[in-house]
């Protein structure tokens, strides 16, 4: 089996999102818009959980497309995705933002090993234990190109967070041209990583029975 590396990784996002680039970019907009809103409102503050709310069906939405157009898609019609995939969003949610806390390593590290439990649920259908049991096993031998992978689609939010530093107020609403870009860059790195965690998805699922040959011949 060819080893898998940050290149590849890298490269097969790029076919992930050139699979469904207009569905893409109403989720990414979808996202930035509404959030620059609330950011730049008097109390919009307020109202920030809206953001992973539409983020938790965008990333749904998103990769169940792109899987369908992959010709990887496995669970459709399977009863219980949802929730699973909702509850492993909580679980694996917390874990992680306690590993970056910590040391910020230790929550990269759970990142890259738990990096394709969402695409196993929504995929393949399978729980919410066994997708990071799957995931956990799967992503073994490759956790420092998935880590590197990681940091560099994701360098969007560092971005957000230097802007959000920059633009900050003490009173009142958010600049609006800072916190649309902010927004847009945070946002991208996002959805980046929901086509870079089916494309890992892919990448080591490869033996088994795909038509992702004739996709990306």
């Amino acid at each position: 089996m060819e080893r898998i590396d940050t290149a590849m990784i890298l490269r097969r996002t790029g076919e992930m999102l050139r699979l469904t680039p207009v569905t893409a970019l109403i989720a990414w907009l979808g996202m930035a818009l509404p959030m620059t809103m609330l950011s730049t409102a008097p109390g919009g503050g307020n109202f920030a959980f809206v953001g992973s709310i539409i983020s938790t069906f965008a990333q749904f939405i998103v990769t169940s497309r792109a899987a369908r157009r992959a010709g990887v898609m496995r669970a459709e019609g399977v009863p219980g995705r949802a929730a699973s995939y909702v509850l492993l969003g909580i679980v694996s949610g917390l874990a992680i933002a306690i590993g970056f806390v910590l040391l910020v390593l230790p929550g990269l590290y759970l990142l890259a090993r738990w990096s394709i439990a969402v695409p196993h649920v929504i995929v393949r259908g399978a729980t919410m234990r066994e997708a990071m049991r799957r995931s956990w096993q799967q992503t073994r031998d490759i956790v420092p190109p998935t880590c590197a992978a990681l940091v560099l689609v994701g360098s969007g939010l560092i971005v957000s967070l230097i802007l959000d530093g920059i633009a900050a107020t003490a009173f009142g609403p958010a600049p609006l041209m800072p916190s649309l870009v902010s927004n847009l860059a945070a946002f991208a790195s996002m959805l980046l990583t929901w086509f870079l965690a089916l494309a890992i998805y892919t990448l080591v699922t490869r033996e088994e029975p795909q038509e992702l040959e004739e996709v990306f011949a």
